[in-house]
């Protein structure tokens, strides 16, 4: 892990208790749903649809979503032929994937957080 990434890790989980139970699959999908956006990075779930985004500029051109696996706090999940693992966090998630370099750290918009 470089040193940018294991910051950013402490930035992410600063203030979570480890003792935090593990979460389902159903938990882990819902605490993906929204849009989330990083300094080069955006995501969008639709979990109810299971589809999802990482166009900003096509917010709304879908991919098949789908969560591969949890285990604690840490998802694996595809969208489309991408593969990503996700820590989440209690600010925000750490996103790596087969479609970048290196690591993420995404912050949820705060429009999605209200919900609808």
């Amino acid at each position: 892990m470089r040193v940018r990434d294991g910051v950013l890790l402490l930035a992410l989980l600063a203030g979570f208790s480890p003792a935090a139970s593990a979460i389902s699959f159903e938990e882990a999908t819902a605490e993906l749903d929204g849009a989330w956006r990083g300094d080069d990075f955006f995501l969008r779930v639709d979990a109810e649809r299971a589809q999802a985004s990482v166009d900003p500029e096509r917010p709304f051109q879908w991919q098949r979503f789908l969560v591969k696996e949890v285990a604690g706090w840490k998802v694996t999940f595809t969208i489309g032929s991408e593969l990503f693992q996700a820590i989440i966090g209690p600010d925000g998630l750490l996103v790596t994937s087969t479609s970048f370099r290196g690591s993420r750290l995404l912050r949820r918009e705060a429009d999605s957080a209200a919900g609808p």
